[in-house]
């Protein structure tokens, strides 16, 4: 079925999205590479509808799109809120809920119910979160999982997970009263504009970052000047965001008029192995055996929903 591969497709731009996002979040204002990320990828989108045609528009859309872009906001606000303060290989598999979630949601919203061997997958997914979590020094059985709730960025990826499962069937909602690609570039220009208001554009014709540069007899550790970074760096970034962005929306908008949503969503967690491979052997995490165990048995997951419905 094409819908495997378009949700291939959508979990390498995923995990390419991730990795871009930790790098970028190192000198970058989160709320402003929201900003200009988001609304590239909205352009871009709108682009190619306005060569394609434009769509008829049903009556949900307007709602729908409502709530996708709050809790949107929301999730995207949060996520790059954990990029910043933990290891990608650890925040992001914390994502692989959603399928979890989604069962209810979905259910509630959508009227789409898994079968019993996806049931068990999500359950293994829910398995390997806990071996994520598992570290030399713990010993108790629940430790792993107050991890969670010490860890704030793997807490604060737990709960965009849950926000993602229910702005999830808004999208599906969106999607099927428009077009994959419409109903992609308007969620990406609301949610680009939204950040826009929330950031006000403070300080975007040249970005300032902390440096620490030695004052003539000042300890190195006791001086901290600014320096000034280009625009033209936002807008490299803005594009890079808003190309994956806009892949990964479009090959999972389109997957969504082809399977239900929770195995959609299952499928696109396969962005896990890459990104904690990424963390693992390039960005040199630590403990990254572990935590490819645990995100292996995730997407084992995510594969026996597949594989089975």
């Amino acid at each position: 079925m094409f819908w495997y591969v378009l949700s291939l497709i959508g979990a390498i731009a995923d995990a390419g999205y991730y990795i871009a996002v930790k790098k970028f979040l190192q000198t970058a204002d989160p709320v402003i590479l929201a900003s200009g990320g988001y609304t590239c990828c909205g352009i871009i989108l709108l682009i190619v509808s306005w060569i394609r045609g434009f769509p008829a528009i049903g009556h949900d859309f307007y709602g729908a799109l409502f709530a996708s872009s709050v809790l949107g906001i929301c999730a995207v606000l949060l996520s790059f809120a954990s990029l910043r303060s933990t290891d990608i290989s650890l925040a992001v598999p914390m994502i692989s809920f959603t399928p979890l979630f989604l069962i209810v949601t979905a259910f509630i919203l959508l009227h789409e119910i898994p079968s019993f061997m996806g049931i068990a997958g999500i359950v293994t997914i829910v398995a390997g979160s806990y071996v994520l979590n598992i570290s030399s020094p713990q010993k108790g059985w629940s430790d792993p999982f107050r991890s969670i709730a010490k860890n704030r960025g793997v807490l604060y990826m737990l709960i965009v997970s849950l926000l993602y499962a229910v702005a999830i069937n808004f999208d599906k909602i969106i999607v099927t009263n428009s077009d994959p690609v419409v109903g992609s570039s308007v969620t990406c220009i609301v949610l680009g504009l939204s950040f826009a208001g929330i950031s006000g554009f403070g300080g975007l014709r040249n970005r300032v970052v902390p440096v620490i540069t030695p004052a003539p007899g000042a300890p190195s550790d006791r001086y901290e000047k600014t320096a000034a970074i280009p625009l033209k760096n936002s807008i490299t970034e803005w594009i890079v965001v808003g190309t994956l962005v806009c892949i990964s929306a479009v090959t999972i908008n389109t997957a969504y008029t082809m399977q239900i949503v929770p195995y959609v969503i299952a499928l696109k967690r396969m962005s896990i192995i890459i990104t904690v491979l990424y963390g693992g052997f390039i960005a040199g995490e630590e403990d990254v055996t572990t935590r490819l165990s645990g995100a292996l048995l995730m997407v084992a997951g995510a594969v026996l929903i597949v594989l089975f419905n």
